[in-house]
């Protein structure tokens, strides 16, 4: 059922079992998987059920320390939230994630990897993504495996060159997944049901209510049994520090809610040149009909032994802005880039710090001069893109000359100095706004610069390429890198006792024990992967979880002849409480 919280009586309480807050990727996954368990599940969501780009910027808007963009960019409300402008890649977290390596200070999660893995095959059907399998080997056709990604590349103990990154529909959770809730009998999805604070119960260390506010302000109490955070990491951040304005914070009172942010750092400052031979520079099909592009990792021997952080390497397109690149396509999309919206507008500049901003006028003699280009192109685009229910994820356009830019997608070091934290700004309904306090460390800069140098070192000695850059301007360029201002996290994250984390290994909330957050910020760290698979796969384990634990707490009160708690109640429709607040 999906009703807008402006359809009810203002000052009304609702009382439902289980109560998530937000519907993005992790919290209609926990809606639909906690379907099942025949207890009320009320979903609420800030915004309707499309992007509300005014709503957005204004709940949203905040400030962040250069070059990490405003906290507004990359965050949408509507149901399905961030989803709804994904881009669609799928990448699980390695096994080295999840250990405790003594040169990366905070690393080690309190789970190991395959307490994550059994959970990615679902992530990817959630996701539309295809098989848990991200070998070339495992994944391509015999003919696609013929040709490696890079020319004359011999075995060695320091790199891998048979991995792929799976690309999504882009799968848009709210449209994929709203028929199936919308006709759920047990889960309720409210709309324009801003959550604007959280009530611990008195006398008691659980959550008993949150406050919501509908459009025109009016507000409403929601109790709940079990409640889950699952707004992304600035945002559960910002309603935990927000809803104990007068002491530490809810779950704060080691002082970690907020800290240890991270995003990945990312730059294109290098130049792969093939030697001989044929590079498959383009989106591939998997065996099983999804958009796959191959990529470079460090191998985890290579990491331990030359203390390095878990970085990956991408052959890139040349630079938009750059007309040196001589495309008709590349400047067409660049002198369009006013009909993008920023976050993609930002895309365009990747890279521009070693490459020329061109004049429009040597962009337009491009475009001239490849008018048939551009018009297969066009069709081609409008074929794989816009008609397709599968789409093609990205342009990808290879260099005149046959070289290619090399991008680098690395992790960052935990640091408590990296945080969210309120200001004295507030939106309309009287919340908070964050500002956003992210730097580039010295140490991982020089990481990063360190993987670079020993990538050069091995194709050279191991591939028929090699590895170009400026070997005066690189280190200094890569401490200029920015982040990747989508990937929020590590705000509230895992650990083995309050002293060191937010959340315990089941992602609730150490102080406020049936609250839990299904988010990236409770990663530990950050890997080279786009966390969307892994918030799906860890929202999968939160679900199975509470579901285990709901039928146990059932089972324990019928056994003593006891009427279930709120939190284990039988199979029954969300309710409106004809109670006032």
């Amino acid at each position: 059922m999906i009703r807008s919280l402006d359809q009810l009586p203002a000052g009304r309480a609702l009382d439902t079992a289980i109560c998530i807050i937000g519907a993005g990727a992790a919290g209609i996954t926990l809606a639909c998987e906690l379907e099942e368990c025949g207890v009320s599940v009320t979903l609420l969501e800030a915004g309707g059920l499309h992007i509300d780009p005014v709503a957005s910027d204004e709940y949203y808007r905040g400030t962040a320390t250069p070059p990490h963009p405003n906290p507004s960019e990359f965050r949408r409300v509507g149901f399905g939230g961030t989803t709804k402008i994904w881009g669609g890649r799928c990448v699980p977290f390695d096994p080295i994630d999840f250990e405790r390596r003594d040169y990366i200070s905070e690393s080690g999660w309190p789970i190991g990897y395959e307490e994550v893995a059994r959970y990615y095959p679902r992530a990817l059907e959630y996701c539309d993504a295809g098989a848990f399998d991200f070998s070339a080997t495992g994944s391509l056709s015999r003919n696609a495996r013929q040709t490696p990604l890079l020319p004359g590349l011999r075995a060695n103990n320091c790199l891998i060159a048979d991995r792929i990154e799976r690309y999504s529909l882009p799968t848009d959770f709210g449209t994929r997944y709203r028929r199936r809730i919308a006709r759920s009998s047990t889960v309720l999805v409210l709309t324009h049901a801003r959550c604007l604070a959280l009530h611990r119960s008195a006398g008691a260390p659980g959550l008993e209510s949150v406050t919501i506010a509908d459009r025109t302000g009016n507000r409403h109490r929601l109790r709940a049994g079990v409640f889950v955070l699952a707004t992304g990491g600035i945002e559960v951040t910002r309603l935990l520090l927000q809803s104990d304005r007068e002491g530490p914070g809810l779950g704060n009172h080691s002082d970690i809610v907020g800290r240890f942010y991270a995003c990945h750092f990312e730059n294109i400052l290098a130049r792969l040149v093939p030697l001989h031979g044929t590079v498959p520079f383009d989106f591939e099909r998997t065996n099983d009909g999804v958009y796959c592009r191959r990529k470079l990792l460090l191998t985890e021997e290579a990491q331990r032994r030359h203390r390095l952080l878990n970085t990956a390497f991408r052959l890139h397109f040349p630079t938009y802005s750059d007309a040196a690149h001589g495309n008709s396509v590349l400047s067409a999309i660049y002198l369009a880039k006013s009909l993008l919206i920023p976050e993609y507008r930002n895309i365009l500049r990747h890279g521009s710090e070693t490459s020329a901003n061109s004049p429009a006028r040597e962009h337009l003699e491009n475009i001239l001069r490849g008018v048939p280009e551009l018009a297969r192109f066009a069709f081609r685009w409008l074929l794989l893109r816009n008609l397709s229910t599968r789409k093609l994820p990205y342009t990808l356009v290879s260099n005149r000359d046959g070289t290619f830019p090399l991008e680098f997608n690395c992790e960052q070091t935990p640091s408590a100095s990296n945080r969210i934290k309120l200001i004295n700004d507030v939106d309309r309904h009287g919340v908070a706004r964050v500002h956003v306090e992210w730097r580039l460390s010295e140490g991982d800069a020089d990481a990063a610069y360190r993987a670079i140098l020993l990538l050069r070192d091995v194709l050279r000695d191991y591939s028929a390429c090699n590895l170009e850059f400026d070997e005066n301007t690189i280190r200094r360029a890569i401490g200029r890198s920015p982040p990747l201002g989508g990937h929020h996290i590590g705000t509230t994250r895992m650990a083995a006792s309050e002293k060191q984390g937010v959340v315990d290994t089941h992602c609730a909330l150490f102080e406020v024990p049936n609250l839990f957050v299904a988010s990236s910020s409770v990663f530990c760290t950050s890997s080279h992967a786009n966390p969307t698979l892994t918030i799906v796969a860890l929202a999968l384990r939160l679900a199975d979880y509470l579901k285990r634990d709901l039928t146990a707490r059932t089972t324990i009160l019928h056994s003593r002849g006891e009427t279930p708690s709120l939190a284990a109640q039988g199979p029954q429709k969300p309710r409106v409480a004809a109670r006032d607040t």
